[in-house]
């Protein structure tokens, strides 16, 4: 044989050997059953889960039954594609469990899944892992919108736009009664339509919506030329009056 020909010859039993192996692979592949765990309701924090979950298995287009295992223990059996099954954490006893799944063909050809492993706790242990999650998050989240405020507002502020906060975290408005803007607090009752909130410049209570940064802006600037304009007056009637009282003072000498 020639040195082309064993060169092909060589190529040939490769090119083999790859077909052949990547119809094992998928052989093997059709042979397994893929165990999934889906939460259905309750909470599932890493490996520890309280609630009602249900057992979900694929497998070839032949499989027939499956039967669901928790610690070796037959916990039910589904013979309809999509194969499921549904089970509530509070029917079996505290601690770690282990599942698997095992399944039968239509030519009786018998698979097996992969396993899970995981942690049955009690509700009142999944609310408390919860609250030690959620809180944080709170705080990091309402801390971040506080911290932003504060950056933004210090912006404005070294930008000479205004030193009155009507920026906060819940965002500004204008109050429908008074017409002049504030920042809308922490412990106003939010509704779909807007935010139920106290005035701090009128007092009154008044549904009001989150507004633009620029009209808030405006706003301010209105109110502070209008008190501007009110603090140039006072000074003129005040002086007005000292002349009066001085002119009286006067008077009462001369006679």
């Amino acid at each position: 044989m020639t040195r082309p020909s064993k060169s092909w010859l060589i190529l040939i039993i490769l090119l083999l050997g790859i077909v052949v192996g990547a119809g094992t692979a998928v052989a093997q592949a059709d042979n397994e059953l893929d165990l999934g765990l889906s939460r259905d309701f309750g909470t599932g924090i890493g490996n520890n889960i309280q609630g009602t979950f249900s057992f979900r298995v694929s497998g070839p287009d032949d499989l027939a039954s499956v039967t669901f295992y928790i610690d070796d223990q037959i916990v039910g059996e589904d013979s309809e594609a999509p194969f499921r099954l549904q089970f509530k954490t509070d029917d079996y006893p505290l601690g770690v469990h282990t599942f698997h799944a095992t399944g039968l063909t239509q030519d009786g050809r018998e698979l097996t899944s992969n396993s899970i492993t995981r942690n049955f706790i009690s509700g009142s242990t999944a609310g408390r892992t919860t609250l030690y999650i959620v809180i944080p998050i709170i705080i990091i989240a309402i801390g971040g919108r506080l911290l932003s405020s504060w950056i933004a507002n210090r912006g404005r502020k070294s930008q000479g736009k205004t030193e009155i906060n009507v920026h906060g975290s819940f965002g500004g408005t204008i109050c429908p009664k008074c017409n002049k803007p504030f920042a809308r607090h922490i412990w106003g009752l939010n509704l779909v339509v807007g935010k139920y909130d106290r005035c701090p410049h009128c007092g009154k209570w008044s549904l009001v919506r989150a507004m633009h940064p620029d009209v808030l802006d405006a706003a301010v600037e209105a109110m502070q030329q209008a008190e501007a304009t009110q603090t140039q007056e006072k000074p003129s009637d005040t002086n007005d009056e000292d002349r009066w009282h001085k002119r009286l003072d006067d008077s009462k000498f001369d006679t």
